[in-house]
């Protein structure tokens, strides 16, 4: 069963709100009850949790500060964006905020990585919209989802003393929270895409595929204790915002092209399979 924190609705039947600007005509109060999308991660500790809206912004140390805040808003429609362990000491950097305009509507909002290499720890976002009515308590629930993409890479019988390198390619620079996809969920890859990446040959954590490319591609370099090498290119789907993915191979099949088909393990989570060789796309 999914497992909400609701801590603003929680609060405010108990009255236990801090105290706000005298009420004035035509105005409405907004309050946030954060829900996470994952089951999972809802026992996740909050350092830092932000949010802006219809000209007013806020940055919390945890859920349960940020639900003894009312809004107090003019009557009105508005969205709201949520950001929770997202700041630059945690290897973020924002753009765009605060992300506030005059119509309650959200501006572009992006993020990227100071080290798109970094792995850094997940980050969660979520945009919501909410109808604020003249001296009424609007409840906003915002659905906080992984930023992240996880990519996990196991090879297995490999010879002692060999050596493994990996490469990505096509990752995104930035990501835009408050833009949505083709099927309505928040958070788009930006078209740029960073140098290639050198990443471990075990999980890492980066940011998905950027827009506008079909597959992306990722390189395994292999030297045996005898120094000789063999490259392995794998041509492996795109990879989303905030899903995890994980390839098992197994040395003794290895093929210098590979094509990489995935298989969904859960809602989250995708399987990548090997497929078959296909030709050098270099040739």
């Amino acid at each position: 069963m999914r497992k909400y924190a609701i801590l603003a609705a929680a609060l405010l039947m108990t009255g236990c709100f801090h105290e706000f600007h005298e009420k004035m005509d035509g105005t409405g109060t907004m309050a946030v009850a954060l829900q996470w999308e994952q089951a999972e991660d809802a026992a996740t500790p909050i350092h830092n949790l932000t949010y802006s809206t219809g000209g007013s912004t806020g940055s919390f140390a945890g859920a349960e500060e940020a639900a003894s805040e009312l809004l107090q808003l003019p009557a009105g429609e508005y969205d709201i964006l949520v950001t929770a362990n997202m700041t630059e000491a945690d290897g973020y950097i924002l753009s765009g905020m605060p992300a506030t305009k005059a119509d309650g509507s959200l501006p572009e909002v992006k993020v990227s990585l100071k080290d798109p290499a970094s792995s850094p720890a997940q980050a969660w976002f979520g945009v919501a919209h909410a109808s604020v009515k003249d001296d009424d308590v609007t409840v906003v629930e915002p659905k906080l989802q992984r930023l992240l993409s996880t990519l996990t890479v196991n090879i297995a019988n490999i010879p002692a003393g060999t050596t493994i390198a990996l490469t990505l390619s096509k990752v995104a620079k930035e990501v835009i929270l408050t833009a949505k996809d083709n099927t309505g969920r928040y958070g788009v890859p930006g078209s740029e895409t960073v140098p290639d990446l050198t990443i471990p040959a075990s999980t890492v954590s980066l940011f998905p595929t950027a827009s506008g490319q079909e597959r992306c591609i990722l390189t395994i370099q292999l030297t045996s204790a005898a120094g000789i090498a063999l490259t392995v290119v794998c041509n492996a789907p795109c990879m989303e915002v905030g899903k995890d993915y994980i390839l098992d191979l197994d040395y003794n099949e290895l093929q210098p092209y590979m094509y990489i088909n995935s298989s969904s393990i859960s809602p989250w989570e995708d399987g990548w399979t090997v497929d078959g060789e296909i030709l050098n796309p270099q040739e």
